[in-house]
């Protein structure tokens, strides 16, 4: 919230008349015809002076004071409101409109209306969308306000720039799809319920069901009770989930409205969220040309806040990913075995291969991810009949593109990278299932 009071506020210095008052003085014709052009000037001199009263009063200094209240987190693309509060301090209400200047990116805030009852407080509010994430400006605040006559009105400024920043829009999994997800870890959502799955970690001991497997019968306590029992266990906890977000120029595509790197940011956000859900340590890597910006990997309540920060002001550069940079500069900063998901694209052979030869570089320390995010439309080409002869040829250069991308992820599973080449749409669900793969299975 930022309230400003008992500051320097900037005032114009000559009231203007109100529709009200421009009205009278046409009706002084009509005075004029009737009574004469004496009672006329009479009338429009006492018109003239109880409008500069009428002025006069609207500019008394420290009778209103306005402040604007923002909400505490902005997202982007939902509709939220921004409250303007107005204090009135003086024995009269008071007639004002309030225009709030929004940044330059956003739509215009309309003008609000409203009357402040005497040694009263008033909030009007209006609504915004923010249509991108990152920091942006307020300016100041413009209130008109109206004389006690409704003859004249004033505009007074109030200083009210202020920083904002709009966050990612969080979109919470949809639980009730992701079947396996479901059935494996209710935890990692936002209901508490235990993942017991191909863990590492001891949890527990039961009776044998049919179908489980024998390997993991307990033989002491088996003998003991004299009864069939095996041992369950679960994921390892505490463990390392490094995002790595190509900010290069391969992200700079556009695909269903956003860029590549928007959609690996969306990605990235649920991951962070499901992994400290889970009782592991989410970090991030950005970089393009050079390391952009790092949070190392910890489990605390403002984790995930960090990580939001950290991407904020993140865009695409149209610059050469340096892969094996970031890679030396992130196997330094990371001693303990982490998994390493790594958001990019495979557009030309030349960035495949600078990756297939980075990842290297994160074997056997480190488990690495290579997600690419592929362009939502080529699945459509390639699901429709062509109709055209361009369609064939369209069809026939993307089909070579495919098979490119294709023999990449088969090398960078030679490499013991895992891989995947999947469409915006899919890329929340995909990385996740991957990431609870890998943690089903003990592979970290």
């Amino acid at each position: 919230m930022s309230m400003h009071e008992g500051i320097q506020v900037h005032r114009d210095r000559i009231p203007v008349p109100t529709s009200l008052t421009l009205g009278l003085v046409g009706l002084g014709i009509a005075v004029a015809i009737l009574f004469g052009w004496k009672a006329a000037l009479a009338f429009d001199l006492l018109l003239l002076i109880a409008a500069v009263l009428d002025g006069a009063i609207v500019f008394r200094q420290g009778e209103v004071a306005l402040w604007r209240k923002c909400p505490d987190y902005i997202s982007q693309g939902i509709s939220q409101e921004i409250n303007i509060l107005i204090r009135n301090n003086g024995g009269r209400a008071v007639r004002i409109k309030v225009r709030d200047e929004t940044p330059l990116e956003w739509e215009q805030a309309q003008v609000l209306k409203g009357v402040v009852p005497a040694r009263s407080l008033l909030k009007l509010a209006y609504p915004v969308s923010p249509p991108e994430r990152g920091v942006y400006r307020f300016g100041d605040i413009h209130l008109r306000v109206q004389g006690p006559l409704g003859l004249a009105s004033g505009t007074i400024r109030f200083p009210a720039g202020e920083e904002v920043k709009v966050f990612p829009r969080l979109q919470l999994l949809r639980y009730a799809d992701l079947v396996t997800y479901r059935r494996h870890s209710l935890q990692w959502g936002l209901m508490r319920a235990r993942w017991r799955g191909e863990g590492r970690e001891f949890e527990a001991l039961r009776e044998y069901v049919e179908g489980d497997d024998p390997r993991k019968i307990h033989w002491k306590a088996t003998a003991r009770l004299d009864r069939p029992i095996v041992q369950e266990f679960q994921p390892e906890k505490n463990q390392n989930v490094v995002m790595v977000l190509d900010a290069g120029r391969l992200m700079c595509g556009m695909s269903e409205g956003k860029t590549k790197l928007d959609h690996a940011l969306d990605s990235t956000v649920q991951l962070a969220h499901a992994a400290l859900a889970g009782g592991d340590q989410p970090g991030l890597l950005a970089f393009a040309d050079q390391v952009i910006s790092f949070v190392a990997p910890k489990r605390s309540p403002d984790q995930l806040q960090m990580i939001l920060e950290a991407t904020l002001s993140l865009q695409p550069r149209l610059v050469e990913p340096q892969y094996e940079q970031a890679f030396l500069w992130l196997r330094f900063k990371l001693r303990k075995r982490s998994l390493v998901v790594i958001f990019t694209d495979l557009l030309d052979e030349v960035a495949s291969e600078n990756l297939l030869n980075a990842v290297a570089l994160l074997k056997p320390r480190h488990l690495p991810i290579c997600i690419a995010i592929r362009e939502a439309e080529w699945d459509l080409l390639m699901s429709r009949s062509p109709s055209r002869v361009q369609d064939v040829y369209e069809r026939s250069v993307l089909h070579d593109s495919l098979r490119q991308r294709s023999k990449a992820l088969k090398s960078l599973m030679q490499k013991g990278a895992l891989a995947m080449d999947l469409p915006p749409s899919k890329l929340s669900f995909g990385t996740m299932e991957r990431y609870l793969e890998v943690k089903r299975k003990g592979l970290l």
